[in-house]
This record gives C-alpha cells, structure tokens and sequence, in this order.
C-alpha cells in the first residue's frame, strides 16, 4: 500500500502515458484552468484565471510588476521592456519553454514595429498549445507551461553537424505533438513537417518529478562539458563548439584573444552562457548555413565585443561570404562564418584571405591590410587599405566606441587618388568632429564621405 500510494503521488505530478495531448501540456483553457484541475490546483497561485499572455509571463520568470496589462495592445516600445526585463532574470530549467515561447512573440512583435492587438496576441499563442521544446538537460517539456515530458536521447546532449541534439530533437528547437508524436515546424509554427519522434510509454516519471529546478546555464555547461576536451587557444579549437557559437568568437577577434587565455572550465561557460542565448532568442546554437548572393547587402550581423557582450550591426556583407542566419524572416540575423572562396575578377587574393573560418588577427594598424584582406576577401592591386575613420582622430573615434583599426571600417581606396585627397578627406573629419556628433552621425558621415571621395564602405 506504502508503495501504491507514493506512485499515486509521483504519477499524479508528472502525468500517465496514455494521457491526451492537452492533459500532458495542461494547455491554457479560457480563464486559465487545466483540465480536471478544481480551485488553485494545489496551492500554488499559477492557475488563477488569467488568459495564456498572462499565465506566460508568469512561467516565464518575470515579476508581475513588468508583465503587459490583460486586454492592452502590445507595442514595439513595451515588446522592448518585456524583453529587457526578462533579460534581467535567470532562466531556469523549469521556465525554459515559457521563457523561450515569449521570446518568439516579443521578437515577432519587435520585428513587425506595429502594434499587436491584444486578440491577435492570443491567437498566435493558440498554436503554443500543441508546442513542445527540447532543453539544455535532455528534456522535451511544454513550450507554454515548462512541465518536462520525457527524457530524450537518453538525456546526453550531443554535437552534431555543429548542432546540440538530444536523440533526434535540436536543444531549443519548437516541435508540434500529435498524441504524443512529435512533428517538426515550419517558420510559422502552424505546420507539421517531418517525424521525429515519439512519447515512450515507459515514461520517466521518477526523475520528471524531480526535475525543474536546477539552472539552464548549468545545465548548457555540462553538456558542453563533454564536448570539449582541451582548452581552445585556436581557429581549429573552436569546432568543438556548436557552429553559430563558434563563428561567433572567430568573428571576433577581441574577443577571440581574451577568450583563448582562459582556463577550459571558464572557457565552458562562456560558450554555455552564448549558447544559452542563441538558443533563447533564435532557437539554435548553429543557425542554418548559408552563401550570401547579393552584393552589397546591408544585413544584422550578430557580433561580440571585447568583454562578451553581444551586439547586432547592420553591415554591408561582401557577395560570397558563408553565414549562419539565426531565426527567420525579417527578424533574422547573421554570424559571418568565412569569407569567399574566390577573389572577384581582376583582385589578387592573400593568403591570409584563406585563413581558416576567415578569423582575423587583432586590431591593429600593423594588421590592418591583412584583416581588411580577410573580411573582402580581396586585395586589390593598386589600392590603399584606407581608415575610413581617420587615424589621426583614432582618440576621437575611440570615445564613441569605434576602433579606427576594426576592417570593417576599412576600405580599398585607389592608390592616386587617395594620396591626392587624403589631406581634404582628413579635414572634412576634422570639421565634422567639431560639433561633437553621435555614434550613428559618425557612421553616416563615414558612408557619405564614402560615396563622395569614390570608395565602398563595409558598414
């Protein structure tokens, strides 16, 4: 009887096998209540009658403080502040797929810069119900309420193709449960794909009672942990790394120096605490690989700074390069994997132009000409590797937070006419910084002088 009863119990928390797909998910019903749940479903305040958007932001982890008013259309504006504010909160293992679900939305929001009425808002979270989402743990757990289903791949997290797969599903990835068989999802979220997997019927309800509580980040760390064997003190090290992580620090070489002398333990959690947030945000941690083929295309490109902090640029990507797009549509962006195989026509290539992942060397006038090599894939003959941003205002520039050196703020520039010029261009500069311009005036102002002093600026 003892035993009968503490299987009720466990049984009870985790749910049956042969439960339907809404009982397993306890999908939201209209005021917020789970199927055969009475009252306050024990006590523990999280099935009050509130609709999906507000339970949501309770799972999440945000303090009810920040949540966005029931009824209230959602703007651009306030998508922002919800997006901060969950940035200020740890997630845990148990608020993953809350966490990750509102993320989608407030990124769809932010990406379409108009208000989303507040019926519109609920309808795109209907599809949720059916969601599911693979943690960092091995996981596969309800994209809406977090509650862990069954331990996929026997919970080992494994590298492959630069992706972190748990068994057949991708850590963050979104599938679709039909009865307890799980589809892969279009862009929109609303249409089956692919097979990927079923529920066992010998559900792992011990170890699903006890889960929920730990930390995603730590739980990232461990299964990076067993991926990485040595300390990565090169290019080559980084392929132990899923794909988008490891594109990431080599196009980064700031960063990419400091990250190379740390010990491997903290080397783990930096690439954990990354791919923590790739996969958060953009549902991967290796993007989907992919040629640029437009020449001159301004895109978002996923960069790091100097201490770890993750920043977005629209940048001027040469035709060729080999990227890692994360997330779709307009609200995609890109992490600059490799540069062309093959100079354009008439362009002598470097050899550093082959280096492996087109990584750089650091930023300094010496490596200047080669980086900028790198990042064009080009060094054309009889041209000048040209600070946009001039020199002989580097300190200027560096109180705006812009090294003269980056390559990205190089470019070839005819050797004659950039002696004949170079002494007007630098006091247009000289002029200009006078009235203490922006960061973004300053950007503008080096893509004008571009244009009028006759080269292409990569930025």
């Amino acid at each position: 009887m003892p035993a009968l009863l503490a299987w009720v119990a466990l049984t009870g928390m985790t749910g049956c096998a042969t439960d339907s797909a809404a009982g397993r998910h306890f999908a939201f019903q209209e005021g917020g209540t789970p199927p055969g749940c009475l009252q306050d479903c024990g006590g523990f305040g999280l099935w009050e009658k509130r609709d999906d958007f507000q339970l949501l932001q309770q799972l999440a982890g945000l303090e009810e403080d920040a949540w966005h008013e029931a009824g209230e259309e959602l703007e651009p504006e306030e998508a922002q502040a919800l997006w901060e504010a969950l940035a200020r909160t740890g997630t845990s293992l148990q608020s993953f797929g809350p966490r990750r679900s509102l993320l989608f939305v407030l990124r769809q929001v932010r990406t379409r810069a108009e208000d989303m009425p507040y019926a519109e808002l609920l309808q795109r979270l209907r599809s949720f119900h059916f969601l599911v989402v693979m943690r960092p743990d091995g996981y596969l757990v309800s994209a809406l309420t977090g509650r862990p289903l069954q331990r996929m791949g026997m919970g080992r997290v494994e590298l492959r193709e630069g992706r972190l797969m748990a068994g057949h599903f991708e850590v963050g990835a979104f599938y679709r449960d039909k009865g307890g068989v799980f589809y892969t999802v279009d862009d929109s979220l609303s249409r089956p794909g692919v097979m990927v997997g079923e529920l066992g019927l010998e559900r792992d309800w011990f170890n699903a009672a006890l889960d929920g509580g730990g930390d995603a980040l730590g739980e990232m760390a461990q299964a990076l942990a067993q991926l990485v064997d040595d300390p990565i003190q090169s290019l080559q090290g980084l392929e132990q790394l899923p794909s988008a992580v490891a594109a990431l620090i080599a196009s980064s070489p700031e960063y990419f120096a400091r990250y190379s002398a740390l010990p491997l333990q903290e080397q783990i959690r930096e690439a954990a605490r990354l791919s923590t947030h790739l996969v958060m945000i953009y549902g991967s941690a290796a993007g989907t690989a992919t040629r640029l083929g437009t020449a001159g295309a301004r895109l978002p490109v996923l960069s790091l700074s100097a201490e770890g902090a993750l920043a977005i640029e629209q940048v001027v990507v040469p035709v060729g390069y080999a990227a890692a797009a994360l997330g779709t549509g307009a609200g995609a962006v890109y992490v600059l994997m490799e540069s062309p195989k093959a100079p354009s026509e008439g362009a002598q290539t470097s050899s550093a132009a082959k280096g492996a992942g087109g990584g750089f060397k650091p930023f300094t006038e010496g490596n200047f000409r080669e980086n900028l090599a790198r990042l064009t894939g080009k060094m054309p003959e009889g041209a000048h590797a040209h600070h946009v941003f001039s020199q002989q205002f580097a300190k200027d520039f560096r109180k705006a937070g812009i090294n003269v050196n980056d390559p990205k703020f190089g470019a070839w520039w005819e050797r004659a006419s950039h002696l004949k010029k170079a002494v007007e261009y630098n006091r247009r500069w000289k002029k200009f910084l006078g009235d203490n311009p922006s960061f973004e005036q300053i950007l503008q102002f080096g893509r004008e002088l571009g244009g009028e002093f006759g080269f292409q600026v990569n930025f």
